[in-house]
């Protein structure tokens, strides 16, 4: 208090708002304020150099938002007759080149003055407002969509191009919130230890130099929110262990499995993991001084958002594909496939198992697996439509040292199993949410390869929502290890996935613009 206040008998004056932003910017860890500003930096290059619509599925992601920014309501799926692409998005597409881009090598983008001018000419006079479909993602819930149409209208003054790139760095928020969680996720594993913040920034780093969480931030791609929105919840229900019942903390972990729901069908994994995390936060909180009649309020109100959320995704659905499905693009083609339970088993052993001699092989030509999956498209990276790729001695080389990483991770565990055993909750709260999406994934793929086409629904941008559970391994294995040792491992786990990142974009510029 300065001596005119104190004289005056006033009170000092609050802190400015510019001050308390500073303040709020100062708080952030030294590190975690790095891989933020890394991740950035990535995605904002990965937005730049990606040519628009060649992200996955964008074409149909960018029509789903401009549809609902000009008219208030989103494309259907069953219409005939209609475009999935307005007037304006279609003389876009065929002015630029965009169409043959997808799956040819020789093709580019049109950049000619000649193409430029002929788009220019004929821009201001195109419709936009007549996307009404059939659009193959129109049955996805709204959420992402309603989120990206804010920056579409924020730059609605703007060419096309503009609204495409304003929409793309729109994804910025929802990569900084799953950094940002996947940090306090991993600081909830170590909260009872000396904070071992080499671990927690190597962990984090996983996540945020992870190549395809960066370059799916740079397209539009509902992905890209529940990505956020799944590490938020394994976040909460990781803190929800150590603060018990608390009705908010159960409130909290409804209201983000139906933001997940809302998100995207893949969204309903977070169901059954968020049921287990309140069911553990309320078991292991019977001694709570929370009152039992509050517990139950938060419970209910958890269970109650959640099936709002289902419902209005699946009368959104009804509505715009003509069914009852939840599942958005994981929407089946077969109904008989689930019912062939053994070979289901059999499948999803072929998938991450050499086939045993009395095995059925799998429907489909060229069973799509746990390489593919996890290694190629996951951790080192697929880019565009998932034609951009690293040189086959990339991914045996990633394959390799995943293989060890596995064998050191049962080495850490083995190891540290007190630790382990004394945080066993923990680890069921990330078990469930891998296992359930693993579970939805597999039995969606079944269903389709079950289809007329037999043709497996799988990419490694799928796994996106359990990244936390990647940085959260990647902590423990490097908090185990002796000091030298966990000191080049963590640079070299960070080192590796920025190499790799910047090889992506580096790929990138040279297959589109080179």
């Amino acid at each position: 208090m300065t001596l005119e206040h104190a004289t005056a008998g006033e009170a000092p004056p609050g802190p400015t708002p510019r001050a308390s932003v500073l303040t709020a910017v100062r708080a952030v860890p030294r590190p975690l304020a790095a891989l933020l500003a890394a991740a950035t930096v990535l995605s904002v290059a990965w937005a730049l150099f990606t040519p628009a619509l060649q992200g996955a599925d964008e074409t149909g992601h960018v029509a789903y938002v401009q549809h609902l920014a000009e008219t208030g309501d989103g494309p259907s799926v069953g219409l005939t007759g209609g475009r999935a692409e307005s007037q304006e998005l279609r003389a876009f597409i065929r002015w630029h080149n965009l169409e043959p881009l997808t799956g040819v090598d020789t093709a580019r983008p049109g950049w000619s003055q000649v193409e430029r001018d002929a788009w220019d000419r004929v821009e201001g006079d195109l419709r936009r407002d007549d996307g009404a479909g059939p659009n193959p993602v129109g049955q996805n819930p709204p959420l992402y969509y309603a989120y990206e149409a804010v920056a579409y209208t924020v730059a609605s003054g703007f060419s096309l191009p503009a609204r495409l790139l304003a929409m793309r760095l729109a994804n910025l928020p929802l990569l900084w919130v799953t950094i940002v969680c996947a940090w306090l996720a991993i600081g909830e594993l170590f909260r009872r230890r000396p904070a071992p913040r080499f671990a927690q920034t190597v962990g984090t780093g996983a996540v945020a130099l992870l190549p395809m969480a960066t370059f799916m931030s740079g397209i539009v791609n509902p992905d890209n929110l529940l990505m956020a929105t799944s590490t938020a919840a394994v976040a909460l229900a990781l803190a929800a262990l150590r603060l018990g019942p608390r009705p908010a903390v159960l409130a909290g972990l409804g209201a983000l499995a139906g933001i997940g729901v809302l998100a995207h069908g893949r969204g309903l994994a977070l169901v059954p993991a968020v049921l287990v995390a309140g069911a553990l936060a309320l078991w292991r909180g019977r001694g709570s001084p929370v009152p039992v009649r509050a517990r139950a309020l938060g419970a209910a109100a958890g269970i109650a958002l959640i099936a709002v959320a289902v419902v209005a995704a699946g009368a959104y659905s009804n509505a715009h594909a003509g069914d009852t499905s939840l599942t958005g693009e994981l929407t089946g083609s077969s109904e008989s496939g689930l019912n062939d339970l053994s070979g289901f088993v059999e499948y999803v052993w072929q998938f991450y198992f050499s086939p045993m001699t009395n095995m059925t092989p799998a429907p489909g030509e060229g069973l799509f697996g746990y390489r593919q999956l996890f290694v190629e498209q996951f951790l080192t990276g697929a880019f565009a439509s998932l034609e951009v790729k690293y040189p086959d001695a990339v991914y045996r080389l990633m394959q390799v040292l995943q293989g060890l990483g596995l064998v050191v991770l049962i080495g850490a565990v083995a190891r540290r199993w007190e630790v382990v055993r004394a945080h066993l909750a923990q680890v069921a709260v990330l078990a469930a949410f891998l296992l359930s999406l693993m579970a939805l994934l597999h039995l969606a793929a079944w269903q389709d390869l079950n289809g007329p086409e037999a043709a497996h629904l799988l990419a490694g941008r799928y796994l996106l929502p359990v990244v936390a559970v990647l940085g959260a391994t990647v902590a423990f294995v490097v908090d185990v290890l002796p000091g030298r040792v966990r000191a080049g491992l963590g640079a070299g786990i960070l080192a590796l996935a920025a190499a790799l990142s910047v090889g992506g974009v580096a790929l990138t510029v040279v297959r589109f613009d080179a």
